[in-house]
């Protein structure tokens, strides 16, 4: 579990950065396009990672009850 949270920190923190460099205009198109792809591979990974979180909290919740 501590590698799937470091994992998706870094997720994170990378993605800032793209979006950073992109906003800037740092980027070609082409460079810019995997940026935005990356992004949101990124993204839906960490929204998988927060849903995964929430229905093993809501298991353990209903277990102990």
């Amino acid at each position: 579990m501590k590698f799937v949270l470091i994992v998706a920190t870094l997720f994170v923190f990378v993605w800032m950065l793209m979006n950073a460099a992109r906003r800037r205009g740092k980027l070609d198109a082409n460079a810019n396009r995997a940026v935005a792809g990356l992004a949101s591979s990124m993204r839906i990974f960490v929204y998988g990672l927060l849903a995964f979180v929430g229905v093993v909290c809501l298991a353990v919740a209903y277990q102990s009850l």
